[in-house]
C-alpha cells in the first residue's frame, strides 16, 4: 500500500533552506524512491492551531520503505539543515488508500 510522507514548515533561513534541498533530493531518490507530488510555499491553514507556509508531499511504495529511507544515514544527514532553518514544522506518514 502507498504512502505517502507530509511535511509543512515556515523556512525561516532561505540560504540555509537552499543547503537542505541540494542535499535532500538525492538523498530521498525523489523519482526512483518516490515521487514529489506536491510543493507548496504558499499553503493556507484552514484549520487548526499552527502551520507553516510550505508543505511538501512525497509518494512512497509504503509507510516501511518511507520510513527506511527518512531514517537513512544519507537523509539524517541533511534533515537537520532543514530543521535548523524552518520553524513551525511537523511531518505526518500516512497510509494511502489501497
Amino acid at each position: 500500500m502507498s504512502a505517502y510522507l507530509i511535511v509543512n514548515y515556515t523556512v525561516t533561513n532561505p540560504e540555509q533552506y537552499g543547503e537542505y534541498q541540494k542535499g535532500a533530493g538525492p538523498a530521498l531518490g525523489i523519482g526512483s524512491n518516490c515521487e514529489l507530488l506536491v510543493f507548496d510555499p504558499q499553503s493556507e491553514r484552514v484549520e487548526g492551531d499552527s502551520s507553516g507556509q510550505q508543505t511538501v508531499v512525497l509518494k512512497f511504495e509504503s509507510k516501511e520503505k518511507a520510513r527506511e529511507i527518512y531514517e537513512s544515514g544519507a537523509y539524517q544527514a541533511v534533515v537537520g539543515t532543514r530543521l535548523g532553518a524552518t520553524t513551525d514544522h511537523f511531518a505526518v506518514l500516512v497510509n494511502g488508500m489501497g
